[in-house]
């Protein structure tokens, strides 16, 4: 068979018509791949996150639902300044250029602030850790209440307004705590009442051998 013949004849129509199959599979492949990729990135769409702080969940959820954007909640805490219920932040932020789908997670307030178990500060002794531990869990503090003719800066207590509270109080975060400390010298109180029984022990020990030594010699009489 000439060259001619095989390009022309039968096996030349089908030799062409998978050639023909090839260009159209290495042509449309490419452009489904780039279509699909456009469709499920949604590339070169973006839209801008509106500001929902200070809404209810129920506006701010609608409100990004119009947007094309999904909102959650991803954590609640307690603020005194802001209503209960209301959006407090969202993240991304507003003006934030986003996909569509996007999820806008909430962060809400509560309507009550958590408690939180109060520690044993007093068996802490010292005012820096005492202001640490409660700084740490979220109470605030007032200036200290000075107690006089006590060691200067031993935490002897704490308050919470003008009512004594014990170490195991449910209190809620963020509650105005009041520490009394002592204002007198350092250890002071402890220097004089360790010397003080020391000199008591040491006067009670010669009364009692005076006592006997005055016994004994009632008895040689």
């Amino acid at each position: 068979m000439s060259l001619k013949n095989f390009f022309t004849g039968k096996s030349g129509v089908r030799l062409w018509v998978n050639i023909g199959l090839m260009l159209l599979v290495l042509v449309a492949v490419p452009l489904a791949t780039f279509y699909m990729l456009n469709t499920f990135t949604r590339h070169g769409e973006k839209i801008e996150v509106p500001s929902v702080t200070g809404l209810s969940f129920e506006e701010a959820s609608r409100l990004l639902q119009e947007r094309g954007l999904v909102a959650a909640v991803a954590d609640s805490v307690y603020n005194q300044d802001a209503e209960a219920g209301s959006v407090w932040e969202q993240l991304p932020v507003s003006g934030y250029e986003v996909k569509g789908g996007r999820v806008v997670y909430l962060t809400i307030a509560m309507k009550e602030a958590p408690l939180t178990r109060l520690p044993d500060v007093v068996n802490l002794g010292s005012l820096r850790e005492a202001v640490s531990v409660l700084n740490s869990l979220g109470f605030k503090l007032t200036p200290h209440e000075s107690v006089p003719d006590k060691p200067k800066d031993l935490v002897l207590g704490v308050k919470q307004g003008a009512r004594e509270v014990i170490a195991g109080d449910m209190l809620p975060r963020g509650q105005v705590l009041t520490l009394m400390i002592g204002e007198g010298e350092a250890d002071s109180l402890e220097v004089d009442t360790f010397l003080a029984d020391y000199l008591m022990d040491e006067a009670v020990m010669v009364d009692d051998i005076y006592s006997e030594l005055d016994t004994e010699v009632d008895v040689e009489l």
